[in-house]
């Protein structure tokens, strides 16, 4: 870190035990003054190990509080920061700073210190690439080298590993950003070449370390996401096609329906119904055929969604199993497609003259 700061390519840097910046942790917590009969009544939320300047570095707006310091250790005062959300779900309109907490692990077993709310930030996606349904959003972060469960240790907690963010001078530093857009500062082109140049400050500090998955937040994104891209967009076609084979057969069948009452609307015009009467007649009928169909199949796709929910849920993205607006567009679509195999044949039904329609076969 000293190294890294003293260079003068980079203008802050900063270590975070995220992995590739995807992955970090989660834990079961509990707010002090507050009862948990069961560990599922715990919260469930994103956490993050991460050394002070974390936050600057990635331009994330301090929106209360203070940042993590070099002084801040377990054995003196466990502290935490916690996003946005995190203070909004459990403090409401009421200052999270002073507030405290600790991490429940093993089914309610293990306990970490309670931990002191020193700042909040603004909020950052904290969950990983991935659907985790039992996770919150929210987060909290603590110093880079605290003990996450358990009781708190004399020294610094050891870590496996280091994720390294650094930031290069001249990049842009906006509040608030999120990390997407701080992933590249400077330019994607620009972060691409800062390998080099990081790889000779960790030799000055140790010639035998190596570096691994030296790139932008992006490209480690789009590494774990590449091959899920790929199986979205194949079942993207492959939706596309079946809705497609779908309206078809649904046009095919309303359109045959109305075309083998052709006799029966040339006895009905012949007594005196006219085209307005004939064409109420059949949207209405068609409009009982659809609801019902549309009705048994929401209603399967409904209860497969909850029979299933967890097996859907881990190929989804940011959506779920009962997202209304998904259902509202299917169910739109096939109405549509329903109106227009009624409409057409049988407006061209009642243009034929009735003595040619009840000669119709």
């Amino acid at each position: 870190m000293r190294e890294l700061r003293a260079n003068p390519e980079f203008e802050a840097a900063a270590l975070t035990n995220r992995f590739r910046m995807s992955f970090s942790g989660n834990s079961r917590i509990e707010i002090e003054g507050h009862a948990y009969k069961t560990d599922e009544d715990r919260p469930n939320t994103n956490f993050e190990q991460v050394t002070d300047g974390y936050f600057d570095t990635l331009n994330v707006r301090l929106l209360e509080g203070r940042d993590f310091s070099t002084d801040d250790a377990d054995a003196k005062l466990p502290v935490a920061i916690v996003d946005a959300g995190f203070a909004r779900k459990h403090f409401g309109r009421e200052s999270a700073v002073g507030r405290r907490f600790r991490t429940v692990g093993n089914n309610g077993q293990l306990f970490g210190p309670w931990r002191t709310i020193v700042g909040v930030v603004a909020d950052v996606r904290m969950l990983g690439p991935f659907n985790n349904p039992q996770v919150d959003d929210a987060g909290f972060y603590i110093p880079y080298f605290s003990t996450v469960f358990g009781p708190v240790k004399n020294g610094p907690a050891t870590q496996q590993f280091a994720t390294v963010i650094v930031r290069p001078h001249g990049a842009p530093s906006s509040p608030g950003s999120d990390r997407s857009r701080v992933s590249s500062p400077g330019g994607l082109t620009r972060a691409a070449t800062l390998g080099p140049a990081l790889q000779r400050e960790v030799n000055r500090v140790d010639p035998d370390l190596p570096l691994y998955f030296v790139g932008t937040a992006k490209e480690n994104q789009d590494s774990f996401l590449g091959v899920n891209r790929i199986i979205a967009i194949m079942f993207t076609l492959f939706g596309a096609v079946g809705v497609f084979l779908a309206a078809i057969g649904l046009y095919g069948v309303m359109s045959f329906s109305v075309n083998q009452r052709t006799q029966e609307f040339g006895i009905r015009m012949a007594l005196g119904a006219d085209q307005i009467r004939i064409l109420r007649m059949v949207l209405r009928q068609g409009g009982v055929q659809l609801g019902a169909g549309l009705g048994l199949g929401l209603g399967l796709t409904a209860l497969l969604g909850v029979l299933f929910r967890e097996g859907i849920e881990s190929q989804l993205f940011e959506i779920s199993p009962h997202d209304p607006l998904t259902y509202i567009s299917v169910a739109l679509l096939l109405a549509v497609v329903a109106f227009v195999a009624t409409i057409v044949p049988a407006r061209r039904a009642t243009r034929v003259d009735p003595i040619i329609a009840l000669r119709a076969e």
